[in-house]
């Protein structure tokens, strides 16, 4: 009864204490509360200058006179908010900091342009270099060749071309920068003896005849600008063609050691070993496959099928080397680190050094460098004993990355990075904390009675009730007398399990629904069955790390001792499969969607924005906001929007699709009509780098033309030829959009046209064979 008094006491004070008031005992004056995450204001001005700086927005043009005017304007917001707050105006200080910061950024997007010297390759169409015709290019390999089915795959950084000259002898012209190159050899096997004997690899300098091109891209609305990424991320202008091996010319020299080409030698001796345990030819192939993509980034080899299966259920972010690998790995280091007798700051040391080296040894992607980052920050601030607020590490992050990199801040996975990390630290875990999680941590401990004080009545009475449930259980349960931590057990595991889970759905159902924007308008997905998965693949994911990566590693040194723990880790992708291959999975669980209108847009981040702003502070406004964010949320995903179609006119649009043809015809009474869904690989640079895919025209050539015109019904789609370039699209096509009938004519059945029928009497598409003289 004293406990209970104590706590009674303890809740009086609780609720009258806030109440008490000294206000009128000494004059003070007015405190000015400090800004918790000043950071990430500052990083949301300086990426809204790199917005502004646009070229469609032209607010200055691109002269060094107007560049040096904004530097200035930048340099005065600097000085007058240091005078400000000298003088103790901190509010107008902060305003003009936030100017600097915009000012700031606007000039970083601007001078990024200017990145390169005036003989890098980017300058070679402007420089009079007459590339019509093969030129001979030399330079060393920057990346290790993929091999493809085409042939080999690599980077180089050239160091100069030769030009021939029908007037004059060949010139060299000096250069900088990095190509694309493609060393076609087909299926000809004396072709991959002559590679394999050159055995080129990372930091081989060559001399080869190639035929330069820029990128190919579909002009399409709605397409993918691949031109655009290449140039502004990776920094490629230009791509080649090498038509034989005998044209390459290895030169001799050796290569000097380098961190790089210590790196890369370790991951090829990983992937390696992960190509010994699962054989790229075995019935294992798709754990190999998806074993790279996890541990190492790579995914070259994913198929088709695997990665349209991990979209379809939400969880194609488990292939990617982001922010849930990384904080899942530092969970488990740490966790493993735990075991030794050593104190906190050498542990978050440790832990960051791990990071820093897998991040250093994986393929070096945006995501992964910005998960590096952010929790390398968190790690940073602990070891020095500093408040580590996430919404400061996240601006940080933000902060150094756009100024390495402006051209990252509209790049999707940059977009969708700092999405799920500002919905974490603004939103998920804010209301875990205000929810299931003082209950969780009410469970530590249960039995010391003194620690009830530190819980608000709501946990303090949770415990009581938990206490007292065991003491019912020892008391009719005569085997649980004697065993009082048994007993415990017993009551608090079922507890403890059904608010873990509660958890994991609150939060990833916060995360699914805040990432419903930018998944619409990138990837015109909505995956509500990734709610439930996602949670249930957390812990698959823990396990699948924790047991992949030591036995890669030991693999690399001895297979034969890998062997077994390898059976291991193909049980847990085998669970992590059976969420992803789900072919009875209902359609209102996974579609796909057009991108929603702007006002629909902008109104759903207005509204996160405030409901963030608002949680524990104001509790009607924060109701409200997430009331509109729900309805806005339906409008993504309904998308009841009409399409924008012409009335009273009749309208035909031929895509560009290479060599293969789609042609779309709207009809005076809005009808519509689609007339094959065809296209050629050939040219295309998309697919490039992931050769292990299948590359469809219907998904990557029609689909988003016609999701750019909010278009997600198609009356009838017809079929003209069944030759690949008219119906290797069609599949996807019927996927994606609402057919009302499918024509076509008495063609040969081949293997593609059977499966296309197959699929159009699956989804119960009115079929209709029509010939010569019907009308």
């Amino acid at each position: 009864m004293n406990g209970v008094g104590l706590i009674a006491d303890n809740v009086v004070l609780r609720s009258f204490g806030s109440r008490l008031c000294f206000r009128n005992v000494l004059p003070s004056r007015r405190r000015v509360t400090p800004m918790k995450s000043p950071l990430l204001v500052l990083a949301s001005f300086f990426a809204l200058g790199i917005f502004l700086a646009r070229p469609e927005h032209r607010l200055i043009s691109e002269s060094i006179r107007d560049i040096a005017l904004l530097l200035a304007w930048g340099g005065i917001c600097v000085i007058c908010g240091l005078i400000f707050l000298k003088a103790g105006w901190r509010r107008a200080s902060f305003l003009l900091a936030l100017a600097g910061f915009g000012i700031a950024g606007a000039t970083t997007a601007f001078l990024f342009k200017f990145r390169f010297p005036p003989n890098h390759i980017r300058y070679l169409a402007s420089s009079g270099i007459d590339v019509a015709a093969p030129v001979r290019l030399e330079g060393a390999l920057a990346s290790t060749p993929i091999r493809t089915r085409y042939g080999l795959e690599f980077d180089v950084e050239a160091s100069g071309i030769e030009v021939e000259s029908s007037t004059s002898r060949a010139q060299f012209h000096p250069l900088t920068g990095k190509i694309r190159l493609r060393l076609e050899t087909s299926d000809d096997p004396e072709a991959w003896s002559v590679i394999e004997l050159m055995h080129l690899q990372l930091g081989d300098s060559i001399r080869a005849l190639v035929r330069l091109h820029r990128p190919r891209i579909y002009q399409n609305p709605g397409s993918f600008d691949f031109r655009h990424w290449m140039e502004s991320m990776d920094d490629l202008y230009w791509e080649g063609t090498i038509k034989s091996p005998l044209l390459v010319d290895k030169l001799p020299g050796a290569r000097g050691l380098s961190v790089r080409g210590f790196l890369e030698k370790m991951r090829r001796r990983l992937v390696s070993a992960i190509d010994a345990l699962y054989p790229p030819w075995s019935n294992k192939m798709r754990d190999g496959a998806v074993l790279k993509a996890v541990l190492l980034g790579e995914r070259n080899s994913l198929d088709s099928d695997t990665i349209e299966n991990f979209r379809k259920t939400g969880l194609y972010h488990l292939l990617v080397i982001a922010g849930l690998h990384i904080g899942l790995l530092a969970l488990i280091v740490e966790f493993l680190l735990r075991v030794f007798p050593i104190g906190q700051s050498w542990r978050s040391g440790l832990v960051l050094a791990f990071l820093v080296a897998y991040a250093l040894l994986v393929e070096q992607r945006a995501p992964t460098l910005r998960a590096t980052l952010m929790i390398s920050i968190y790690l940073i601030a602990r070891v020095l004993y500093r408040e580590h607020a996430s919404l400061n590490a996240i601006g940080f992050a933000a902060l150094v990355l756009l100024l390495y990199r402006p051209a990252w801040l509209l790049e999707s996975g940059f977009e969708l990075s700092f999405a799920a990390a500002l919905l974490i630290a603004g939103l998920a875990v804010p209301i875990l904390m205000r929810t299931t999680e003082p209950y969780r941590r009410a469970l530590r401990r249960i039995g010391e009675i003194g620690r009830d004080f530190s819980f608000n009545p709501h946990q303090a009475q949770f415990r009581l009730d938990v206490r007292a449930l065991t003491s019912v259980l020892k008391s009719r349960v005569a085997f649980m007398r004697g065993r009082p931590r048994l007993a415990s057990f017993t009551v608090t595991g079922p507890i403890w399990l059904a608010i873990w889970m509660a958890n994991a759905l609150l939060f990833s159902a916060i995360l699914q629904v805040g990432l419903l924007l930018p998944m619409a308008k990138i990837f015109h997905r909505v995956a509500i069955a990734g709610i439930g998965l996602n949670a249930l693949a957390i812990p698959v994911m823990i396990a699948l790390l924790g047991t992949a990566l030591p036995t890669v590693c030991v693999a690399a040194i001895s297979p034969a001792i890998a062997a077994w723990p390898a059976k291991v880790v193909s049980l847990i992708l085998s669970a992590l499969f059976a969420l992803t291959d789900l072919p009875g999975l209902p359609g209102w669980l996974s579609f796909r969607v057009s991108e929603p209108p702007a006002w629909v847009a902008w109104g759903f981040v207005l509204a996160t924005v405030i409901a963030a702003l608002a949680l524990g502070r104001r509790a009607r406004v924060f109701w409200v906001s997430m009331a509109a964010l729900s309805v806005l949320a339906a409008l993504i995903a309904l998308h009841p929007f009409p399409p924008r179609l012409p009335l009273g006119v009749f309208e035909l649009t031929a895509l560009d699709c290479g060599a293969g043809e789609a042609l779309f015809l709207v009809l005076p009474d809005q009808t519509t009509l689609l007339m094959d869904a065809g296209g050629t690989r050939r040219g295309n640079t998309r697919e490039m780098a992931f050769q292990g895919r299948r590359w469809d025209p219907g998904e990557n050539i029609v689909s988003p033309y016609l999701w750019s015109r909010g278009i997600e019904k198609i009356d009838v789609l017809a079929l003209s030829d069944a030759r690949e370039e008219h119906l290797g699209g069609l599949a996807a096509v019927v996927r994606n959009f609402h057919v009302g009938e499918f024509w076509h004519g008495g063609n040969p059945f081949t293997p593609s046209y059977q499966d296309l029928l197959e699929q159009v009497n699956r989804r119960g598409i009115t079929i209709r064979e029509l010939g010569a003289g019907d009308r």
